[in-house]
């Protein structure tokens, strides 16, 4: 198994760090809960151990739940999204889009609003995992890829 590396974060500087427990290797599922903002995000994965492990939910599960759950063929290929300010003026993930290899054309939660970022995988990498910083919502957000 190659050994995934860190690329981002992307949003603001509140909340807590996230990160996973054993580095991962392959992603099983992303839910996330959204609404005007990324509430929280949790996933699943395959560490370097073989073993499935969770994590999450990073922020407060509050709004609309959408999951996304991967096949042993299919994996993520690309995130994008926005960050911003919301409510309390904090800069939080306001949307995210997560493109897989047989989904294409993914869904965007939460809305669009914000500086935009992207982060395509290519040549056959998958992005494999995520890290990032969060309290009562998602506050930044980083993706851990493998070649």
């Amino acid at each position: 198994m190659s050994m995934p590396v860190k690329i981002g974060a992307w949003g603001g500087p509140g909340g807590g760090e996230r990160n996973v427990q054993v580095t991962p290797g392959r992603l099983n599922s992303v839910t996330i809960h959204s609404g005007g903002t990324i509430d929280a995000i949790s996933f699943t994965y395959v560490g370097t151990d073989y073993i499935e492990h969770s994590e999450g939910p990073w922020g407060r599960p509050l709004n609309t739940k959408s999951t996304i759950t991967l096949d042993p063929t299919d994996y993520v290929t690309e995130i994008s999204g926005t960050f911003g300010t919301a409510f309390d003026n904090d800069c939080v993930v306001t949307s995210l889009k997560i493109s897989t290899f047989k989904e294409k054309d993914s869904k965007i939660y939460g809305k669009p609003n914000g500086t935009p970022f992207h982060i395509p995988v290519r040549d056959g990498g998958k992005i494999v995992g995520f890290f990032g910083r969060s309290g009562d919502m998602l506050d930044a957000i980083g993706v851990y890829v493998t070649p």
